[in-house]
């Protein structure tokens, strides 16, 4: 049976929703169901075998929902896009993303949606960017990748705070994983089989942000209608509200209202509706400073941080760089098809060197973006960035060698003295007397640790 079959027999099943999309791991639109062509006119004949981001010119990679779900193999489910096609129509939609797999690999995925315009009075479980886990496979703490005594720290500080109901507060910076923290946070929870709702709060502009949290009546304000906010629709599980430092400050001070009431008031109402939801907050900027800066309420900041998370930026913890690159060696072997084995030493070094401004989301894409340009099974210098590892600086880190086989580390160290001594010394004899060693024996070890010869000028 065709796969365009399968489409028609859940559509027929789940009425409820006006069109799907199926695209193959490339960008490709396998097949594209549209039952409501006075709004979008797209047909499946005009769109199938064309790239979605012909159809969907304004769209990204970065910002599609169909290319995040082929890349981390995770469903998205409910999440709000506004789409312009090609003919320049627009229009809005709830849509629900999900894998497709081939023989365990990610061949592609498919993505239903509902036009807002029709179904208004069926939004309230919401829009505009929030991510609900309670209905998918949430981020366990297992899924926390570490060695590091840091880390592990962290893992057992998460553990206590799942025990309890009180708000935390996590601080890390840019791509340390905090939403991943707070997902692991919530899933060891009492709360654990209830909703999670996330939302950055720098990501939506501040008129949106209050009715979106806290919700609307009809007639509130100029187009108004009644729709539930984050916290009602989060009530009995865990909303996680990340960047809460760029809320507006007397968004703060709703914020703190609710959090010591455990009631909420839409917005154009008197009405308080009590809710039950644990607030995790995160921010990427020190909150001590953030308070003493005036971005962020001292009063809401004591508030928040009845527990406070800390996560060390990855350059303070290059233990776990190498386990880091092993997991998403794997990950992205398993979603792209592909065997790479893993990085070279040289390679290897220059991420132990580099200091990881971007902290995990980098090293991820960065592994990532091998892939895509390595034509062997092993993703060499080459393949990455070169401006972004010239910055790695020239001091090696050991400590990012696995700490269970020594004979692996001493091969990587012997490997990058032999290749810091052979750059310098500009031939294998002059390296062989600055090294004390014969010229056989240096020439020996560049086989066995498959250096390449840097001197070949040397007769």
């Amino acid at each position: 049976m065709e796969l365009s079959n399968y489409v028609k027999q859940i559509l027929n099943i789940y009425n409820y929703y006006d069109g799907a999309i199926i695209m193959d791991r490339k960008g490709i639109i396998e097949y594209y169901y549209n039952s409501r062509k006075d709004i979008n006119t797209l047909t499946n004949e005009e769109t199938r075998g064309k790239s979605l981001f012909t159809i969907y010119p304004d769209l990204e990679r970065e910002n599609s929902s169909m290319f995040e779900v082929v890349r981390t193999g995770k469903p998205l489910l409910n999440q709000y896009q506004k789409l312009i096609n090609y003919r320049n129509e627009t229009y809005e939609a709830l849509f629900s993303t999900f894998p497709i797999y081939i023989e365990n690999q990610i061949a592609g995925c498919i993505e239903v949606f509902l036009y807002l315009e029709e179904r208004e009075e069926h939004l309230n479980i919401f829009i505009m960017n929030s991510k609900t886990t309670g209905t998918r496979e949430p981020y366990l703490l297992r899924d926390i990748v570490s060695v590091s005594a840091p880390m592990e720290q962290l893992k057992e500080r998460i553990i206590q705070a799942s025990r309890t109901k009180s708000t935390v507060l996590i601080y890390g910076e840019t791509g340390t994983g905090k939403e991943l923290v707070a997902q692991a946070l919530h899933a060891n929870s009492s709360r654990g089989g209830k909703r999670f709702l996330s939302q950055n709060c720098a990501a939506i502009p501040e008129n949106l942000l209050e009715s979106i949290l806290f919700g609307t009546v009809k007639g509130g304000f100029t187009n108004a209608e009644n729709h539930m906010g984050l916290f009602e629709a989060a009530s009995g599980g865990t909303l996680f509200l990340d960047e809460v430092n760029s809320m507006d400050l007397a968004v703060q001070a709703k914020l703190l209202r609710v959090l010591e009431e455990q009631k909420v008031t839409r917005i154009g109402s008197t009405k308080e509706i009590p809710v039950d939801v644990r607030i995790i907050a995160a921010m990427n900027e020190s909150p001590k400073e953030c308070v003493q800066n005036g971005t962020l309420r001292e009063d809401l900041y004591y508030r928040l941080r009845v527990v406070q998370l800390d996560l060390p930026p990855l350059r303070e913890r290059k233990e776990d760089i190498v386990p880091l690159i092993e997991h998403y060696i794997d990950f992205f072997n398993r979603t792209m098809q592909r065997q790479i084995k893993g990085v070279s030493s040289e390679l290897m070094a220059a991420f132990c060197q580099y200091t990881w401004p971007g902290n995990v989301r980098e090293l991820r894409n960065m592994i990532e973006s091998g892939f895509n340009l390595c034509e062997g099974d092993v993703i060499d210098m080459e393949d990455i960035d070169i401006n972004v590892l010239a910055a790695a600086g020239e001091q090696y880190d050991e400590k990012c060698l696995p700490i269970n086989s020594l004979k692996a580390r001493m091969q990587r160290f012997e490997r990058y003295i032999l290749q810091e001594a052979l750059t310098q010394c500009g031939s294998i004899t002059d390296t062989a007397a600055c090294l004390g060693i014969s010229r056989q024996t240096l020439s020996a070890k560049m086989k066995s640790l498959e250096i390449a010869d840097i001197c070949r000028g040397e007769e």
